[in-house]
């Protein structure tokens, strides 16, 4: 009970801190290019990369904006010296907490590529954290619990990057930007962020989330902070990755 009644406050708290802190339009600066593939066997490369809520406010509300989105694309790859192509398949991920008043702006993404399925598709993942900080846990505990991450993380991140990995190598018949986001571009953007360049490149966990942290402009909220440390530790004692995961 304790356990549960906890972690309904820091959900409610990240539910505050996204509405206090964050923007809901579009904003460049969320934008990053993380990977790309080398030539796949189509001839074409895939894109990787992290952002925020790609919306606009017109005079009749809020709307998905497909060209301020490519706008961000493109000046965020440019800033990095790699230039998108002209013609590309958007896959756009929105990761969500899952509760009914997301509904609205996620009907916005999805409406659009309904209406224009020769542009990109869209999908959601529930990704919220996790409760415990691995450093308050008993050493051994902390060891058999990041082993078997499988069995309770709800976010799932070791299926959740391999899955990423495989849609981004996956050659289709243009080339493919995945592009994952949360409202704000920080706290859930941010764990799934730093979980991908800590299996893919290696980097530890400080790296990662000072890098997370640099573009979110803050901390990034304890619960996600926390799902990224579990994951890392997932590499470094089931996968036997060298990683620092900053656990005492």
């Amino acid at each position: 009970m304790a356990k549960n009644i906890l972690f309904c406050l820091l959900f409610v708290l990240s539910l505050t801190l996204n509405v206090v802190y964050c923007t809901f339009y579009i904003e460049y600066r969320k934008f990053h290019l993380i990977d790309k593939t080398p030539v796949l066997s189509n001839g074409f490369v895939n894109y990787l990369f992290r952002g925020n809520e790609p919306t606009i406010s017109t005079p009749n509300g809020e709307e998905f904006s497909y060209e301020q989105l490519v706008d961000c694309l493109r000046n965020s790859s440019e800033s990095q010296g790699i230039t998108l192509p002209d013609d590309f398949y958007i896959i756009d991920i929105k990761l969500i907490y899952g509760v009914s008043s997301e509904i609205p702006v996620i009907e916005l993404e999805r409406n659009f590529f309904a209406a224009n399925s020769s542009l990109g598709e869209f999908g959601t993942n529930v990704t919220l954290g996790d409760l415990w900080d691995p450093n308050f846990i008993p050493k051994s505990d902390r060891i058999e619990w990041a082993k078997n991450l499988t069995e309770w993380q709800k976010d799932n991140l070791p299926q959740r990057m391999e899955d990423y990995y495989n849609i981004l190598n996956t050659p289709l018949d243009k080339p493919v930007v995945l592009f994952f986001h949360c409202l704000c571009g920080c706290d859930r953007t941010g764990e799934i962020a730093a979980s991908y360049v800590m299996r893919y490149f290696g980097w530890d966990f400080i790296t990662a989330l000072d890098w997370d942290e640099k573009i979110a402009g803050r901390p990034i909220m304890p619960n996600n902070k926390w799902g990224a440390q579990w994951y890392c530790l997932y590499l470094k004692y089931s996968l036997n990755m060298d990683i620092d995961c900053d656990d005492i």
